[in-house]
Protein backbone atom coordinates (compact mmCIF):
# COMPACT_ATOMS: atom_id res chain seq x y z
CA UNK A 1 0.00 0.00 0.00
CA UNK A 2 1.49 3.40 -0.98
CA UNK A 3 2.63 5.67 1.83
CA UNK A 4 -0.08 8.29 0.99
CA UNK A 5 -2.73 5.62 1.10
CA UNK A 6 -1.39 4.45 4.44
CA UNK A 7 -1.55 8.00 5.70
CA UNK A 8 -5.19 8.29 4.58
CA UNK A 9 -6.04 4.96 6.12
CA UNK A 10 -4.38 5.68 9.44
CA UNK A 11 -5.90 9.22 9.54
CA UNK A 12 -9.38 7.98 8.81
CA UNK A 13 -9.13 5.05 11.22
CA UNK A 14 -8.03 7.41 13.95
CA UNK A 15 -10.90 9.71 13.10
CA UNK A 16 -13.27 6.76 13.11
CA UNK A 17 -11.96 5.56 16.42
CA UNK A 18 -12.38 8.99 17.91
CA UNK A 19 -16.02 9.50 16.95
CA UNK A 20 -17.12 6.10 15.66
CA UNK A 21 -18.16 7.72 12.37
CA UNK A 22 -16.12 7.38 9.20
CA UNK A 23 -15.17 10.69 7.61
CA UNK A 24 -17.62 11.77 4.91
CA UNK A 25 -20.34 9.36 6.10
CA UNK A 26 -23.63 10.67 7.53
CA UNK A 27 -24.80 9.29 10.88
CA UNK A 28 -27.71 7.36 9.38
CA UNK A 29 -25.27 5.38 7.19
CA UNK A 30 -22.61 4.73 9.83
CA UNK A 31 -23.81 1.16 10.37
CA UNK A 32 -22.99 0.34 6.73
CA UNK A 33 -19.30 1.04 7.37
CA UNK A 34 -18.27 -1.64 9.96
CA UNK A 35 -14.47 -2.00 10.26
CA UNK A 36 -14.82 -5.48 11.75
CA UNK A 37 -15.91 -6.97 8.44
CA UNK A 38 -15.55 -6.56 4.73
CA UNK A 39 -17.31 -3.61 3.10
CA UNK A 40 -20.04 -4.20 0.56
CA UNK A 41 -20.36 -1.51 -2.06
CA UNK A 42 -23.69 0.22 -1.50
CA UNK A 43 -24.81 -0.73 -5.01
CA UNK A 44 -24.29 -4.37 -4.00
CA UNK A 45 -21.84 -5.03 -6.81
CA UNK A 46 -18.78 -6.31 -4.88
CA UNK A 47 -17.27 -6.61 -1.40
CA UNK A 48 -13.81 -5.37 -0.51
CA UNK A 49 -11.64 -5.49 2.61
CA UNK A 50 -12.52 -2.64 4.92
CA UNK A 51 -8.93 -1.46 4.68
CA UNK A 52 -9.79 -0.37 1.10
CA UNK A 53 -12.34 2.15 2.39
CA UNK A 54 -11.12 5.75 2.15
CA UNK A 55 -7.74 4.58 0.84
CA UNK A 56 -7.85 7.21 -1.93
CA UNK A 57 -8.49 4.55 -4.57
CA UNK A 58 -11.90 3.99 -6.13
CA UNK A 59 -12.92 0.32 -5.90
CA UNK A 60 -16.76 0.54 -6.02
CA UNK A 61 -18.49 1.64 -9.20
CA UNK A 62 -20.84 3.83 -7.17
CA UNK A 63 -17.92 5.45 -5.31
CA UNK A 64 -19.32 4.41 -1.94
CA UNK A 65 -15.93 3.06 -0.73
CA UNK A 66 -14.42 6.57 -0.82
CA UNK A 67 -16.86 8.80 1.14
CA UNK A 68 -14.01 10.83 2.66
CA UNK A 69 -11.62 11.25 -0.30
CA UNK A 70 -11.71 12.67 -3.80
CA UNK A 71 -10.76 9.38 -5.46
CA UNK A 72 -14.17 8.59 -7.00
CA UNK A 73 -15.54 11.12 -9.53
CA UNK A 74 -19.12 10.11 -8.75
CA UNK A 75 -18.72 10.02 -4.99
CA UNK A 76 -20.21 12.39 -2.41
CA UNK A 77 -18.84 13.79 0.81
CA UNK A 78 -21.09 14.52 3.76
CA UNK A 79 -20.48 17.75 5.67
CA UNK A 80 -21.81 17.26 9.18
CA UNK A 81 -21.64 21.01 9.86
CA UNK A 82 -22.56 20.80 13.53
CA UNK A 83 -24.28 23.97 14.63
CA UNK A 84 -25.46 24.72 11.09
CA UNK A 85 -27.01 22.77 8.21
CA UNK A 86 -25.56 19.45 7.06
CA UNK A 87 -25.01 19.01 3.34
CA UNK A 88 -23.46 16.84 0.63
CA UNK A 89 -20.75 18.02 -1.73
CA UNK A 90 -19.13 16.23 -4.71
CA UNK A 91 -16.09 14.21 -3.66
CA UNK A 92 -13.99 16.15 -6.17
CA UNK A 93 -14.12 19.13 -3.83
CA UNK A 94 -12.44 17.30 -0.94
CA UNK A 95 -9.00 18.73 -0.16
CA UNK A 96 -9.10 21.02 -3.22
CA UNK A 97 -8.05 24.05 -1.23
CA UNK A 98 -11.50 25.65 -1.16
CA UNK A 99 -13.74 25.72 1.90
CA UNK A 100 -17.02 24.02 1.04
CA UNK A 101 -18.06 22.68 4.46
CA UNK A 102 -18.49 25.29 7.16
CA UNK A 103 -16.94 22.84 9.67
CA UNK A 104 -13.79 22.61 7.46
CA UNK A 105 -14.13 18.80 7.33
CA UNK A 106 -13.58 18.73 3.55
CA UNK A 107 -10.11 20.25 3.90
CA UNK A 108 -8.63 17.99 6.58
CA UNK A 109 -5.28 17.70 4.79
CA UNK A 110 -4.83 21.28 3.54
CA UNK A 111 -5.73 22.85 6.91
CA UNK A 112 -6.76 26.06 5.08
CA UNK A 113 -10.25 26.23 6.54
CA UNK A 114 -11.74 26.92 9.94
CA UNK A 115 -14.97 25.80 11.55
CA UNK A 116 -17.45 28.69 11.16
CA UNK A 117 -20.62 26.64 11.59
CA UNK A 118 -21.45 28.16 14.97
CA UNK A 119 -21.27 31.66 13.49
CA UNK A 120 -23.37 30.72 10.48
CA UNK A 121 -25.77 28.85 12.72
CA UNK A 122 -26.19 31.89 14.94
CA UNK A 123 -26.92 34.08 11.93
CA UNK A 124 -29.31 31.47 10.55
CA UNK A 125 -31.12 31.18 13.87
CA UNK A 126 -31.48 34.93 14.07
CA UNK A 127 -32.80 35.00 10.48
CA UNK A 128 -35.13 32.13 11.31
CA UNK A 129 -36.37 33.97 14.37
CA UNK A 130 -36.97 37.10 12.31
CA UNK A 131 -38.81 35.06 9.69
CA UNK A 132 -40.84 33.31 12.39
CA UNK A 133 -41.80 36.66 13.87
CA UNK A 134 -42.65 38.03 10.45
CA UNK A 135 -44.63 34.88 9.64
CA UNK A 136 -46.49 35.11 12.93
CA UNK A 137 -47.32 38.78 12.41
CA UNK A 138 -48.17 38.15 8.76
CA UNK A 139 -50.40 35.26 9.77
CA UNK A 140 -52.36 37.59 12.04
CA UNK A 141 -52.69 40.02 9.17
CA UNK A 142 -53.78 37.14 6.94
CA UNK A 143 -56.56 36.37 9.42
CA UNK A 144 -57.74 39.95 9.04
CA UNK A 145 -57.61 39.59 5.24
CA UNK A 146 -59.57 36.34 5.50
CA UNK A 147 -62.25 38.08 7.55
CA UNK A 148 -62.32 40.99 5.10
CA UNK A 149 -62.39 38.62 2.13
CA UNK A 150 -65.28 36.60 3.49
CA UNK A 151 -67.14 39.81 4.25
CA UNK A 152 -66.50 41.06 0.71
CA UNK A 153 -67.71 37.80 -0.82
CA UNK A 154 -70.75 37.74 1.43
CA UNK A 155 -71.62 41.33 0.58
CA UNK A 156 -71.30 40.56 -3.12
CA UNK A 157 -73.54 37.52 -2.74
CA UNK A 158 -76.12 39.56 -0.84
CA UNK A 159 -75.90 42.35 -3.39
CA UNK A 160 -76.34 39.81 -6.18
CA UNK A 161 -79.49 38.48 -4.55
CA UNK A 162 -80.87 41.99 -4.14
CA UNK A 163 -80.11 42.85 -7.75
CA UNK A 164 -81.72 39.65 -9.01
CA UNK A 165 -84.95 40.74 -7.31
CA UNK A 166 -84.59 44.31 -8.56
CA UNK A 167 -83.95 43.03 -12.07
CA UNK A 168 -87.38 41.39 -12.20
CA UNK A 169 -89.06 44.62 -11.12
CA UNK A 170 -86.90 46.63 -13.55
CA UNK A 171 -87.95 44.36 -16.43
CA UNK A 172 -91.60 44.83 -15.46
CA UNK A 173 -91.26 48.64 -15.35
CA UNK A 174 -89.29 48.67 -18.60
CA UNK A 175 -91.94 46.62 -20.41
CA UNK A 176 -94.74 48.81 -19.04
CA UNK A 177 -92.97 51.98 -20.17
CA UNK A 178 -92.29 50.45 -23.57
CA UNK A 179 -95.95 49.50 -24.01
CA UNK A 180 -97.06 53.02 -23.02
CA UNK A 181 -94.44 54.55 -25.33
CA UNK A 182 -95.63 52.52 -28.30
CA UNK A 183 -99.28 53.45 -27.64
CA UNK A 184 -98.52 57.17 -27.35
CA UNK A 185 -96.26 57.05 -30.41
CA UNK A 186 -99.12 55.56 -32.42
CA UNK A 187 -101.25 58.57 -31.44
CA UNK A 188 -98.34 60.88 -32.20
CA UNK A 189 -97.82 59.28 -35.58
CA UNK A 190 -101.47 59.75 -36.51
CA UNK A 191 -101.64 63.32 -35.22
CA UNK A 192 -98.42 64.46 -36.88
CA UNK A 193 -99.34 62.71 -40.13
CA UNK A 194 -102.70 64.51 -40.14
CA UNK A 195 -101.01 67.81 -39.32
CA UNK A 196 -98.44 67.32 -42.10
CA UNK A 197 -101.16 66.41 -44.57
CA UNK A 198 -103.04 69.63 -43.78
CA UNK A 199 -99.83 71.64 -44.00
CA UNK A 200 -98.99 70.03 -47.33
CA UNK A 201 -102.46 70.87 -48.63
CA UNK A 202 -101.99 74.50 -47.57
CA UNK A 203 -98.56 74.60 -49.22
CA UNK A 204 -99.99 73.07 -52.39
CA UNK A 205 -102.77 75.67 -52.54
CA UNK A 206 -100.27 78.44 -51.93
CA UNK A 207 -97.98 77.12 -54.62
CA UNK A 208 -100.88 76.85 -57.05
CA UNK A 209 -101.90 80.42 -56.29
CA UNK A 210 -98.35 81.64 -56.77
CA UNK A 211 -98.12 79.73 -60.03
CA UNK A 212 -101.33 81.30 -61.31
CA UNK A 213 -100.16 84.75 -60.26
CA UNK A 214 -96.86 84.21 -62.05
CA UNK A 215 -98.58 82.97 -65.20
CA UNK A 216 -100.83 86.02 -65.12
CA UNK A 217 -97.81 88.29 -64.78
CA UNK A 218 -96.02 86.46 -67.59
CA UNK A 219 -99.08 86.87 -69.81
CA UNK A 220 -99.08 90.60 -69.17
CA UNK A 221 -95.38 90.78 -69.98
CA UNK A 222 -95.92 88.74 -73.15
CA UNK A 223 -98.70 91.08 -74.24
CA UNK A 224 -96.43 94.09 -73.72
CA UNK A 225 -93.71 92.49 -75.85
CA UNK A 226 -96.22 91.40 -78.57
CA UNK A 227 -96.33 94.68 -80.45
CA UNK A 228 -98.57 93.51 -83.30
CA UNK A 229 -100.89 91.70 -80.91
CA UNK A 230 -100.97 88.60 -83.09
CA UNK A 231 -100.41 86.24 -80.17
CA UNK A 232 -96.93 85.40 -81.43
CA UNK A 233 -93.67 86.94 -80.26
CA UNK A 234 -91.20 87.34 -83.13
CA UNK A 235 -87.47 87.93 -82.89
CA UNK A 236 -87.81 91.43 -84.31
CA UNK A 237 -90.22 92.31 -81.52
CA UNK A 238 -87.61 91.64 -78.80
CA UNK A 239 -84.68 93.35 -80.52
CA UNK A 240 -86.00 96.70 -79.29
CA UNK A 241 -86.49 95.51 -75.73
CA UNK A 242 -83.56 96.44 -73.48
CA UNK A 243 -84.47 93.61 -71.12
CA UNK A 244 -83.02 91.18 -73.68
CA UNK A 245 -79.81 93.21 -74.06
CA UNK A 246 -77.53 91.24 -71.79
CA UNK A 247 -74.24 93.00 -72.47
CA UNK A 248 -75.90 96.42 -72.42
CA UNK A 249 -74.38 97.50 -75.70
CA UNK A 250 -77.65 99.13 -76.82
CA UNK A 251 -78.69 96.29 -79.14
CA UNK A 252 -79.98 92.74 -78.86
CA UNK A 253 -77.53 90.59 -80.79
CA UNK A 254 -78.16 87.26 -82.53
CA UNK A 255 -76.37 85.43 -79.73
CA UNK A 256 -78.64 87.08 -77.20
CA UNK A 257 -81.68 86.16 -79.29
CA UNK A 258 -80.46 82.58 -79.52
CA UNK A 259 -79.90 82.51 -75.77
CA UNK A 260 -83.55 83.33 -75.10
CA UNK A 261 -85.29 81.84 -78.16
CA UNK A 262 -83.02 78.86 -78.67
CA UNK A 263 -83.86 77.61 -82.20
CA UNK A 264 -87.29 79.22 -82.36
CA UNK A 265 -88.03 82.10 -84.72
CA UNK A 266 -91.20 83.03 -82.89
CA UNK A 267 -92.96 81.69 -79.80
CA UNK A 268 -96.52 81.50 -78.59
CA UNK A 269 -97.56 82.56 -75.12
CA UNK A 270 -97.23 79.00 -73.82
CA UNK A 271 -93.86 78.55 -75.53
CA UNK A 272 -92.77 81.87 -74.07
CA UNK A 273 -93.69 80.57 -70.60
CA UNK A 274 -91.84 77.28 -71.10
CA UNK A 275 -88.77 78.41 -73.09
CA UNK A 276 -88.12 82.11 -72.74
CA UNK A 277 -89.47 82.89 -69.29
CA UNK A 278 -87.10 80.61 -67.27
CA UNK A 279 -84.14 82.56 -68.74
CA UNK A 280 -85.79 85.95 -68.59
CA UNK A 281 -87.24 85.63 -65.11
CA UNK A 282 -84.04 86.42 -63.14
CA UNK A 283 -83.52 89.60 -65.18
CA UNK A 284 -87.14 90.59 -64.81
CA UNK A 285 -87.15 89.98 -61.05
CA UNK A 286 -83.89 91.86 -60.60
CA UNK A 287 -85.28 94.80 -62.51
CA UNK A 288 -88.30 94.83 -60.23
CA UNK A 289 -86.07 94.86 -57.15
CA UNK A 290 -83.75 97.55 -58.53
CA UNK A 291 -86.58 99.75 -59.75
CA UNK A 292 -86.99 102.81 -57.55
CA UNK A 293 -90.24 104.73 -57.95
CA UNK A 294 -89.59 108.34 -59.07
CA UNK A 295 -89.95 111.19 -56.71
CA UNK A 296 -92.97 113.32 -57.27
CA UNK A 297 -92.37 115.69 -60.19
CA UNK A 298 -89.51 113.75 -61.70
CA UNK A 299 -89.67 112.23 -65.19
CA UNK A 300 -93.06 113.78 -65.86
CA UNK A 301 -94.62 112.44 -69.02
CA UNK A 302 -92.33 109.39 -69.08
CA UNK A 303 -94.52 106.37 -68.54
CA UNK A 304 -91.75 103.85 -69.23
CA UNK A 305 -89.34 104.65 -66.42
CA UNK A 306 -86.51 102.13 -66.02
CA UNK A 307 -83.31 102.29 -64.03
CA UNK A 308 -80.09 103.01 -65.84
CA UNK A 309 -78.81 99.53 -65.05
CA UNK A 310 -81.71 97.58 -66.53
CA UNK A 311 -80.07 94.25 -66.89
CA UNK A 312 -77.73 91.99 -65.06
CA UNK A 313 -74.36 90.89 -66.31
CA UNK A 314 -74.03 87.65 -68.16
CA UNK A 315 -72.20 86.01 -65.25
CA UNK A 316 -75.17 86.80 -62.98
CA UNK A 317 -77.38 85.19 -65.59
CA UNK A 318 -75.60 81.90 -65.08
CA UNK A 319 -76.34 81.77 -61.36
CA UNK A 320 -79.85 83.08 -61.62
CA UNK A 321 -80.60 80.94 -64.65
CA UNK A 322 -79.54 77.89 -62.74
CA UNK A 323 -81.90 78.79 -59.91
CA UNK A 324 -84.82 79.35 -62.26
CA UNK A 325 -83.98 76.28 -64.34
CA UNK A 326 -84.03 74.19 -61.22
CA UNK A 327 -87.30 75.77 -60.22
CA UNK A 328 -88.99 74.99 -63.55
CA UNK A 329 -87.19 71.79 -64.49
CA UNK A 330 -88.07 70.36 -61.10
CA UNK A 331 -91.69 71.07 -61.68
CA UNK A 332 -92.52 67.51 -60.80
CA UNK A 333 -93.07 67.50 -57.08
CA UNK A 334 -90.98 65.05 -55.12
CA UNK A 335 -92.91 62.32 -53.43
CA UNK A 336 -92.79 62.82 -49.68
CA UNK A 337 -91.66 59.87 -47.62
CA UNK A 338 -94.12 58.44 -45.18
CA UNK A 339 -93.28 59.94 -41.76
CA UNK A 340 -91.88 57.58 -39.15
CA UNK A 341 -91.94 57.76 -35.38
CA UNK A 342 -88.34 58.94 -35.37
CA UNK A 343 -89.35 62.02 -37.39
CA UNK A 344 -91.39 63.24 -34.44
CA UNK A 345 -88.75 62.79 -31.75
CA UNK A 346 -87.54 65.89 -29.96
CA UNK A 347 -83.86 65.36 -30.83
CA UNK A 348 -81.37 67.87 -29.51
CA UNK A 349 -80.37 70.41 -32.09
CA UNK A 350 -83.28 69.75 -34.43
CA UNK A 351 -85.89 72.48 -34.84
CA UNK A 352 -89.38 71.21 -34.19
CA UNK A 353 -92.29 72.05 -36.48
CA UNK A 354 -94.77 74.59 -35.22
CA UNK A 355 -97.64 72.26 -34.49
CA UNK A 356 -101.09 73.34 -33.47
CA UNK A 357 -101.97 73.15 -29.78
CA UNK A 358 -103.61 69.70 -29.92
CA UNK A 359 -100.77 68.14 -31.93
CA UNK A 360 -98.13 69.78 -29.71
CA UNK A 361 -99.77 68.24 -26.65
CA UNK A 362 -99.66 64.77 -28.20
CA UNK A 363 -96.01 65.19 -29.26
CA UNK A 364 -95.14 66.42 -25.78
CA UNK A 365 -96.81 63.36 -24.24
CA UNK A 366 -94.89 61.10 -26.64
CA UNK A 367 -91.57 62.78 -25.77
CA UNK A 368 -92.32 62.29 -22.10
CA UNK A 369 -93.18 58.62 -22.67
CA UNK A 370 -89.92 58.12 -24.58
CA UNK A 371 -87.96 59.80 -21.81
CA UNK A 372 -89.60 57.61 -19.17
CA UNK A 373 -88.86 54.49 -21.21
CA UNK A 374 -85.22 55.50 -21.68
CA UNK A 375 -84.87 55.96 -17.92
CA UNK A 376 -86.41 52.56 -17.23
CA UNK A 377 -84.17 50.95 -19.85
CA UNK A 378 -81.05 52.50 -18.31
CA UNK A 379 -82.04 51.27 -14.85
CA UNK A 380 -82.47 47.74 -16.20
CA UNK A 381 -79.17 47.87 -18.12
CA UNK A 382 -77.27 49.17 -15.07
CA UNK A 383 -78.67 46.36 -12.92
CA UNK A 384 -77.92 43.72 -15.54
CA UNK A 385 -74.36 45.03 -15.99
CA UNK A 386 -73.70 44.95 -12.24
CA UNK A 387 -75.11 41.42 -11.99
CA UNK A 388 -72.72 40.29 -14.72
CA UNK A 389 -69.77 41.91 -12.94
CA UNK A 390 -70.72 40.36 -9.58
CA UNK A 391 -71.10 36.89 -11.08
CA UNK A 392 -67.72 37.23 -12.77
CA UNK A 393 -66.15 38.35 -9.50
CA UNK A 394 -67.74 35.55 -7.45
CA UNK A 395 -66.51 32.99 -9.96
CA UNK A 396 -62.88 33.90 -9.21
CA UNK A 397 -60.81 31.76 -6.87
CA UNK A 398 -59.75 34.06 -4.04
CA UNK A 399 -57.91 31.36 -2.11
CA UNK A 400 -58.93 28.53 0.20
CA UNK A 401 -60.35 31.03 2.70
CA UNK A 402 -60.98 34.02 0.41
CA UNK A 403 -57.80 35.58 1.80
CA UNK A 404 -56.90 37.18 -1.54
CA UNK A 405 -60.33 38.77 -2.10
CA UNK A 406 -59.33 42.18 -0.62
CA UNK A 407 -56.68 42.50 -3.36
CA UNK A 408 -59.29 42.45 -6.13
CA UNK A 409 -59.82 45.98 -7.39
CA UNK A 410 -56.41 47.22 -6.21
CA UNK A 411 -53.21 47.74 -8.23
CA UNK A 412 -49.56 47.67 -7.14
CA UNK A 413 -46.62 49.11 -9.08
CA UNK A 414 -42.88 48.61 -9.34
CA UNK A 415 -40.58 51.05 -11.12
CA UNK A 416 -37.24 49.76 -12.32
CA UNK A 417 -34.61 51.39 -14.50
CA UNK A 418 -36.69 51.42 -17.68
CA UNK A 419 -40.28 50.40 -16.97
CA UNK A 420 -43.20 50.67 -14.61
CA UNK A 421 -44.81 47.29 -13.93
CA UNK A 422 -48.30 47.16 -12.48
CA UNK A 423 -50.13 44.17 -11.02
CA UNK A 424 -53.88 44.41 -10.62
CA UNK A 425 -54.66 41.05 -8.94
CA UNK A 426 -57.44 39.06 -10.62
CA UNK A 427 -57.52 41.60 -13.46
CA UNK A 428 -54.33 42.25 -15.44
CA UNK A 429 -50.58 42.91 -15.45
CA UNK A 430 -49.22 45.85 -17.46
CA UNK A 431 -45.91 47.42 -18.41
CA UNK A 432 -45.24 51.04 -19.36
CA UNK A 433 -42.07 52.89 -20.23
CA UNK A 434 -40.93 55.44 -17.66
CA UNK A 435 -41.03 58.04 -20.43
CA UNK A 436 -44.80 58.00 -20.08
CA UNK A 437 -45.94 55.94 -23.06
CA UNK A 438 -49.20 54.02 -23.01
CA UNK A 439 -49.45 50.78 -21.05
CA UNK A 440 -48.76 47.41 -22.64
CA UNK A 441 -50.95 44.61 -21.36
CA UNK A 442 -48.77 41.66 -20.35
CA UNK A 443 -51.75 39.44 -19.62
CA UNK A 444 -55.23 39.19 -18.14
CA UNK A 445 -56.27 37.01 -15.21
CA UNK A 446 -56.32 33.31 -16.13
CA UNK A 447 -56.15 31.62 -12.72
CA UNK A 448 -53.76 29.90 -10.35
CA UNK A 449 -51.02 27.54 -11.54
CA UNK A 450 -50.96 25.49 -8.33
CA UNK A 451 -53.19 24.37 -5.51
CA UNK A 452 -51.06 26.19 -2.93
CA UNK A 453 -52.04 29.60 -4.29
CA UNK A 454 -48.42 30.59 -4.81
CA UNK A 455 -48.35 31.38 -8.56
CA UNK A 456 -50.83 33.58 -10.43
CA UNK A 457 -51.05 33.34 -14.21
CA UNK A 458 -52.04 36.08 -16.63
CA UNK A 459 -52.29 35.28 -20.35
CA UNK A 460 -53.58 36.67 -23.65
CA UNK A 461 -51.61 39.89 -23.39
CA UNK A 462 -50.73 42.12 -26.30
CA UNK A 463 -48.76 40.36 -29.01
CA UNK A 464 -45.03 40.97 -29.24
CA UNK A 465 -43.51 42.27 -32.45
CA UNK A 466 -43.15 39.18 -34.62
CA UNK A 467 -43.81 37.08 -31.54
CA UNK A 468 -46.52 35.39 -29.48
CA UNK A 469 -48.98 36.99 -27.11
CA UNK A 470 -47.43 38.17 -23.87
CA UNK A 471 -48.04 36.31 -20.61
CA UNK A 472 -46.99 36.78 -17.00
CA UNK A 473 -46.47 34.61 -13.94
CA UNK A 474 -46.69 36.23 -10.51
CA UNK A 475 -44.98 34.35 -7.70
CA UNK A 476 -46.71 35.02 -4.37
CA UNK A 477 -44.68 35.10 -1.15
CA UNK A 478 -45.33 36.07 2.45
CA UNK A 479 -44.72 39.68 3.40
CA UNK A 480 -46.13 42.30 5.73
CA UNK A 481 -46.90 44.66 2.84
CA UNK A 482 -48.68 44.21 -0.46
CA UNK A 483 -45.71 44.96 -2.69
CA UNK A 484 -44.24 44.10 -6.09
CA UNK A 485 -40.66 43.03 -5.38
CA UNK A 486 -39.23 42.37 -8.84
CA UNK A 487 -40.04 41.83 -12.51
CA UNK A 488 -38.05 40.36 -15.36
CA UNK A 489 -38.45 38.72 -18.76
CA UNK A 490 -36.62 35.35 -18.74
CA UNK A 491 -37.99 34.41 -22.16
CA UNK A 492 -39.31 36.51 -25.02
CA UNK A 493 -42.80 37.79 -24.20
CA UNK A 494 -42.87 35.74 -20.95
CA UNK A 495 -42.65 37.76 -17.76
CA UNK A 496 -42.11 36.73 -14.14
CA UNK A 497 -42.96 39.02 -11.24
CA UNK A 498 -42.51 38.59 -7.50
CA UNK A 499 -45.30 39.85 -5.24
CA UNK A 500 -45.49 39.68 -1.47
CA UNK A 501 -48.66 39.91 0.60
CA UNK A 502 -49.83 38.97 4.11
CA UNK A 503 -52.43 36.77 2.41
CA UNK A 504 -49.61 34.28 1.69
CA UNK A 505 -48.42 34.08 5.33
CA UNK A 506 -49.74 30.65 6.30
CA UNK A 507 -48.64 29.06 9.55
CA UNK A 508 -47.63 25.39 9.18
CA UNK A 509 -50.10 22.82 10.42
CA UNK A 510 -47.48 21.72 12.96
CA UNK A 511 -46.24 24.75 14.86
CA UNK A 512 -42.97 22.94 15.59
CA UNK A 513 -42.06 23.42 11.95
CA UNK A 514 -41.52 27.07 12.79
CA UNK A 515 -38.37 26.07 14.66
CA UNK A 516 -35.23 25.42 12.70
CA UNK A 517 -33.80 21.91 12.99
CA UNK A 518 -30.75 23.51 14.53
Amino acid sequence: MPNLAKSFYIFNILAFGACNILRGVPIHRASLYDPSKDFFCLDGSISIPFTYVNDDFCDCLDGSDEPGTSACPNGTFHCENRGYIAEYIPSSRVNDGYCDCCDASDEYLTNKCFDVCDKLGLEARRAAERYAQMLSHGSNMRLLMIAAGKRIVQEKQERLGTLENEKGEAIKVRDEKETLKKAVEEQEFAAVSSFNAKEEEIRALKAQDEKEQEEKEVKTLFDNFDSDKDGRLQIEEIRTRVMFDQNKDGAVSDDEVKFFFDTYVEVSQNEFLEIVWPKLKPIYLLDKVKFIPPQQGEHEGNNDIRPDDETVSSENHDDLDADIANEHDGGEEEEEEEPSHDDFKDNAGNAQPQYDEATSKIVEDANLARSEYDKALRVYQDIDREITQLKESLSKDYGSEDEFAPLDGQCFSLTDRDYVYKICPFDQVTQAAKSGSSETRLGTWAGWLDQDYSVMFYDKGQSCWNGPQRSAKVNITCGLENEVLSAHEPNKCEYVLEFQTPAACRLPDNSNELHDEL
